[in-house]
């Protein structure tokens, strides 16, 4: 079968479509035969060797893959050949790949009917579920702050934020990004190029600051963005774009005692061994899905031989949504041309 393999880290040139042996499914596992893959910044912090759980190399990148199933391995019992599926590949990732063999536990069944390429962005809406209603606690009526809110993973954020009755604040770099979260719904939008952010959240809030700063970022600024926040607030790090904050953020804390603001740190490795809880929360989103509260954003839709080109956009950092691989594509397709 065609992969896509690491062998060194570095740009998107290590990125190297390879024949390997099509994997066969061990006791207990099922071989997924890929419709879409999902592609994202935790891939790009693999393929640089910048992410905290780092696999040996070589390794096939990739955490998230809708398919059908082609094969079951033995004692698997509730799946069937044939049966379209979201397979979670977070804990041994491999979904770069025409075919993936993982555990049962984190293959879930997909409803009849749905689009599986919009399936395939499960991953962004599980993490951004598990920040807004797991760790945060979102309520409505809440002003929730959302750095990135044109990517994948914010604007599943902005998204469930809006469903679950909340005031939204996009942030984005850009006029183009800016347009895009408008268009996504979000109550408020904010270009940072161009604008301040602590004044454009002071005005928005009337001086109170936001409830949620949920934040992907990190790195030297983090601790700044505390006093962005409402009394009570909570600022949230999912990611690691910038590296990690410096040790001197529960100083910070301190010094702003009298707002008690909250830092959570949040990873979806919380979840690496409760497949039960994770089936509850994909077929929630999929639930979502069906009935239209919430529309996964596709950029491009490109051939897996194309993950290359994949990845110089997502570095360049023009991409608003999510970028998918389908290995059964043969022409790219952009919703815009990336230079629009």
């Amino acid at each position: 079968m065609k992969a896509i393999r690491l062998h060194s880290t570095g740009g998107p040139e290590v990125l190297q479509l390879d024949d390997v042996p099509t994997p066969e499914p061990g006791p207990g596992q099922v071989l997924v035969e890929a419709h879409s893959i999902g592609t994202g910044i935790p891939d790009q912090l693999v393929r640089t060797g910048r992410y905290p759980w780092m696999p040996d190399l070589p390794t096939i990148p990739g955490l998230e893959m809708s398919g059908t199933i082609a094969a079951l391995g033995a004692g698997v019992t509730g799946l069937h050949e044939g049966d379209p599926v979201f397979a979670s590949a977070i804990q041994n990732r491999s979904c770069y790949a025409e075919y993936l063999a993982i555990d049962a536990d984190w293959v879930f069944p997909c409803p009849d009917g749905i689009d599986l390429a919009a399936v395939s962005c499960l991953q962004n809406y599980r993490v951004a579920w598990c920040i807004l209603h797991a760790a945060a606690r979102l309520r409505a009526g809440d002003t929730v702050a959302i750095v990135g809110a044109a990517g994948g993973v914010g604007s599943a954020l902005l998204q469930l934020a809006n469903a679950a009755d909340a005031t939204t604040i996009g942030l984005a770099r850009s006029p183009s990004k800016a347009a895009f979260v408008a268009a996504q719904g979000a109550d408020h939008v904010i270009e940072t190029g161009s604008e301040d952010l602590t004044d454009r959240i002071m005005e928005i809030t009337d001086g109170r600051g936001v409830d949620l700063f949920i934040d992907p970022v990190a790195g030297a600024g983090f601790a700044g963005h505390l006093d962005l926040l409402a009394p009570v607030g909570m600022l949230v790090m999912y990611g690691l774009i910038d590296g990690y904050p410096p040790d001197t953020v529960f100083r910070a804390q301190r010094d702003r005692f009298a707002r008690s603001p909250a830092v959570r740190l949040f990873s979806v490795h919380a979840y690496d061994h409760q497949p039960e809880v994770s089936g509850e929360h994909f077929a929630l989103l999929m639930a979502m899905i069906q009935d239209g509260r919430i529309k996964p954003a596709i950029f491009a839709e490109l051939p897996l031989s194309s993950a290359v080109e994949a990845h110089k956009l997502i570095d360049e950092g023009v991409v608003t949504g999510k970028i998918i691989l389908q290995p059964a594509r043969t022409e790219p397709w952009y919703a815009e041309p990336p230079d629009a």
